[in-house]
C-alpha cells in the first residue's frame, strides 16, 4: 500500500439499524478527526428518502454553495432503481470522485444500501466526506485514491452493485473514457453504473458508451446535464481496470524548463492540474528565492502542482531527501515521477497527502527547508491553518520560503509564531514571499 492511501474494507457489513461512521486508519500526515473547521464555507441541505441531510462545504471544493443540480438529478434517477431492490437489497455502492460526499452519503441512508465506499483523489474532499458522514450519523468508508485500479488494490476482490459519479467536465477525453469503462470492471454481476455529466461532454460520453458490449438502460437529458445508467451487455463482462496513471492516461505533454544549473530539462505534465503548458510564474519567481541547499538537508515542497518546483529543488541539490506534500494524489504522483525521471533515488522521495491542515499534519517532517505556494482557494482561515502546519514542520535552524497573494501574506505576518521563529516579507510583481526561520 502506498503511504498516501487509507482505506477500510468497502464490503464490510454493519447491522442495518446501525448507521455509525466507521473509523478508517489515519492517513500519513493527517489526524484521525479531520480538522476541517477552518475550511468550512457553509452547510447546505439535501433531502433524500424523506430525510434532510446537511453537508459542510468548502470554497475550494466543487459546488460549495449548494448540492450540485446534476447530483440531485442523478439521485432522483437512482432512488427508484434501489427501491426496486426492497429494504433488504444489500447494495454495495462506490462513489467515484466523491467531493464532499453528497452522493455517497445520501445513498448510504437508503434502506436498499448495505455499504457505501467514497473515494477521491483530493484528500480535502475525502476529509469533508468523512466528516459529513459523521455529522449526519451515516456509516461510510472513505479513501484517498487515484482511480479505480487503486480502489481495487485497497480492497482486493471488492465488487460493487452500484458505481456513481458526477464526472468532472474538464478531465479530458482519455481520463473520462478510462473512468466510464473502468467502472464496468468493478461491478458485481447485475451491477449498474450511474453517472451525470454537463452538457458540453454529453456527446463524448454517449459516444464512449455506444458499444455492443455495453447496455445503456437510461439516458435523461436536461438543458445543462445528462444522466446515463449503463452496464455490461448480456453475456459480457469487463476485466478489472488498468492503472491509468502508469498507462499515461492523464499525460498532457513534455514541458521544458531551465534547472538550477541553467541546464535544459523537461517534466511530463498531466490533465487536471493547472499550468500543463507553461511554467507557473509564481513558482518561477519562488525558485530565485531558494537558499543554497546542503547535501543531506531535508526539503519539503508543498503544493507540488505539475512538479516543476520539486524538479528545480532536486537539480539544485541531488543528494537532498525530498518530501512532497499536496492534497491531490495526482499532483503527488506527477511530481514524484518528475523527480525519478531526473535521476532521484526512489527512497529519497517521500509523498505525503494532507487535506485539512493542522499544526500536527507534518510536525514529524523535521524539514530543513520548506518551499511552496500557499493554497488560497479555501479562504483566510484555511491559509492560516496551512501556514501553522508548515511552520510546525520546520526543523531547528530550518527555513521556509512561501509565496502567496499580498493580502494573505499580510494576514500571516500578524499570525503568532512558535517561540524561536521569525518571519519577514519581500515582494515581486504582485506576489509576496514570506520567509520564516526557526532558531537552533
Amino acid at each position: 500500500m502506498r503511504a498516501y492511501r487509507t482505506a477500510a474494507d468497502p464490503q464490510e457489513r454493519a447491522p442495518e439499524a446501525s448507521k455509525r461512521p466507521r473509523q478508517a486508519p489515519p492517513r500519513l500526515g493527517s489526524v484521525t478527526t479531520p480538522p476541517i473547521a477552518p475550511y468550512v464555507h457553509r452547510r447546505v441541505p439535501l433531502d433524500v428518502g424523506g430525510r434532510r441531510l446537511e453537508f459542510a462545504t468548502c470554497l475550494d471544493l466543487f459546488s460549495s454553495h449548494q448540492v450540485d443540480v446534476g447530483s440531485r438529478l442523478l439521485l432522483r434517477t437512482i432512488e427508484p432503481v434501489l427501491a426496486a431492490r426492497g429494504s433488504t437489497g444489500g447494495a454495495r455502492v462506490l462513489d467515484l470522485g466523491c467531493g464532499y460526499g453528497a452522493l455517497g452519503v445520501a445513498l448510504a441512508t437508503l434502506p436498499a444500501v448495505a455499504s457505501a465506499h467514497l473515494v477521491d483523489r483530493d484528500a480535502l474532499a475525502v476529509d469533508f466526506a468523512a466528516e459529513n458522514a459523521r455529522a449526519n450519523a451515516v456509516e461510510v468508508t472513505t479513501a484517498v485514491s487515484l482511480g479505480l485500479a487503486e480502489t481495487l488494490r485497497d480492497a482486493p476482490g471488492a465488487r460493487y452493485d452500484l458505481v456513481v459519479s458526477n464526472l468532472p467536465g474538464k478531465a479530458g477525453a482519455a481520463v473520462l473514457s478510462s473512468m466510464l469503462l473502468g467502472a464496468l470492471g468493478v461491478l458485481a454481476p447485475g451491477g449498474l453504473v450511474a453517472v451525470v455529466v454537463i452538457e458540453p461532454i454529453r456527446d463524448l460520453v454517449a459516444s464512449t458508451l455506444s458499444r455492443d458490449d455495453i447496455e445503456v438502460t437510461l439516458r435523461r437529458d436536461t438543458a445543462d446535464y445528462s444522466v446515463f445508467h449503463y452496464g455490461p451487455a448480456a453475456g459480457t463482462s469487463f476485466p478489472p481496470p488498468a492503472e491509468a496513471f502508469d498507462a499515461g492516461v492523464y499525460d498532457r505533454g513534455a514541458l521544458p524548463f531551465e534547472d538550477a544549473n541553467e541546464q535544459p530539462a523537461t517534466i511530463t505534465t498531466v490533465e487536471g492540474i493547472p499550468n500543463y503548458d507553461r511554467i507557473d510564474v509564481i513558482e518561477a519567481a519562488l525558485t530565485r528565492r531558494i537558499p543554497r541547499i546542503r547535501p543531506g538537508q531535508r526539503v519539503l515542497v508543498s503544493n507540488v502542482a505539475q512538479g516543476y518546483l520539486a524538479a528545480y529543488v532536486r537539480s539544485a541539490q541531488p543528494e537532498a531527501p525530498v518530501i512532497l506534500v499536496d492534497r491531490d494524489v495526482l499532483a503527488l504522483r506527477t511530481a514524484r515521477r518528475a523527480l525519478l525521471a531526473l535521476g532521484a533515488v526512489e527512497d529519497r522521495v517521500e509523498m505525503r497527502v494532507i487535506g485539512a491542515w493542522s499544526e500536527d499534519s507534518a510536525a514529524d517532517a523535521n524539514a530543513d527547508l520548506i518551499v511552496g505556494v500557499l493554497h488560497e482557494g479555501g479562504g483566510a482561515p484555511a491559509v492560516e491553518a496551512e501556514y501553522a502546519g508548515l511552520v510546525a514542520a520546520l526543523a531547528p535552524g530550518g527555513r521556509a520560503v512561501l509565496a502567496g497573494g499580498s493580502t494573505a501574506i499580510t494576514r500571516l505576518l500578524a499570525h503568532a509564531l512558535p517561540p524561536g521563529c521569525k518571519a519577514s516579507r519581500t515582494k515581486h510583481r504582485g506576489t509576496s514571499f514570506l520567509e520564516v526561520t526557526r532558531a537552533l
